[in-house]
C-alpha cells in the first residue's frame, strides 16, 4: 500500500510493478518467534527450501562449476503488460 521500502533509517520508492522476496527463519532456531497475522497477510505465497539430497547437490555443484554461461535469460512480459494484467 505504502509503495515504499525503509531500510535501517533510509526509504526506498518501488517502482510498479514491484516484487518483495523475504526470508523467514525456522521458528525453532534461537530468537524467533511467528509473525503475527497481520504480517502473515502480506505475503502472497510461501516456499518452504529443504535441505538438498546428495544427488541434488552434486547437481547444484556440478553447475557452479562451469565457467562459461550457458544459459541465457529473456523477458517475457514488460511492466506494463503485468500492470495491465493487474487492471
Amino acid at each position: 500500500q505504502e509503495r515504499q521500502v525503509t531500510i535501517g533509517k533510509e526509504t526506498f520508492p518501488l517502482d510498479e510493478p514491484f516484487l518483495v522476496l523475504a526470508t523467514q527463519n525456522p521458528i525453532e532456531q534461537e530468537g524467533t518467534y511467528p509473525l503475527p497475522e497481520a504480517q502473515v497477510d502480506r505475503f502472497m505465497l510461501k516456499v518452504v527450501v529443504t535441505y538438498p539430497t546428495k544427488q541434488q547437490e552434486r547437481q547444484i555443484l556440478d553447475r557452479m562449476a562451469v565457467t562459461e554461461t550457458t544459459h541465457t535469460i529473456e523477458p517475457v512480459m514488460k511492466p506494463t503488460d503485468i500492470a495491465a494484467a493487474r487492471a
